[in-house]
């Protein structure tokens, strides 16, 4: 294999596409940095410098991750990434390389990324939805991250309206709608889990 070059690598799932760095370059040091909010600040794009200037005998590949890079923290990077250290790559993951200033897409070749999307399925029985399962259910999935409780509201409303004909209101629909946006704001997933189900529960007795 070939040593690696540093590009820019667009994919809609960040981790996915780190976990595709890993398989390809694991012969190669892999030191990665992802932000703990979304966007790669300032002090992460010094970390990154910290580490590009320690020596390697062979190529280390510094993986940064990150939903949004901060013009200063890019700015940050544009030297070393223009002339960076002897057996140093790097690859920068984006959703979309538009994140990113022209003057460092000049400087880095770009790879696409393309994750087929799973699909997620509730496991519940819509059709004969009762208080228990309910229960059962929100009680089993009442701590799941805000990404997944985003997918599991889409997948229930997919799976009533899809697979088992239930006609919502406009009313009823723009709720949902409002569900999806507070799973984007860290509320409790058994309150809006439990109250999707309950009306699915009601839609179907009608």
């Amino acid at each position: 294999m070939s040593d690696p070059l540093s590009h820019i690598l667009v994919c809609s799932d960040i981790e996915k596409a780190y976990e595709q760095c890993q398989e390809k370059y694991s012969e190669f040091r892999i030191c990665p940095f992802f932000p703990e909010k979304d966007d790669f600040l300032l002090e992460d794009a010094k970390k990154v410098v910290k580490e590009a200037y320690i020596a390697e005998m062979k190529p280390k590949i510094l993986v940064l991750g990150a939903k949004g890079y901060r013009v200063e923290a890019q700015n940050s990077l544009l030297k070393i990434l223009e002339d960076p250290p002897r057996n140093i790559v790097f690859i920068l993951i984006a959703p979309t390389k538009t994140v990113f200033l022209p003057t460092i897409r000049s400087r880095m070749g770009l790879q696409e990324l393309k994750i087929q999307k799973e699909v997620i399925h509730s496991g519940l029985n819509l059709k004969n939805l009762c208080e228990k399962d309910i229960y059962e259910f929100v009680k089993a999935n009442s701590r799941i991250g805000r990404v997944e409780l985003k997918e599991t509201i889409q997948a229930i409303v997919s799976e009533a309206a899809l697979e088992h004909k239930i006609s919502f209101t406009h009313k009823e629909l723009s709720h949902f709608q409002s569900l999806l946006e507070l799973a984007q704001l860290n509320s409790r997933p058994q309150n809006m889990l439990f109250t999707l189900l309950i009306t699915i529960m009601k839609r179907k007795r009608q």
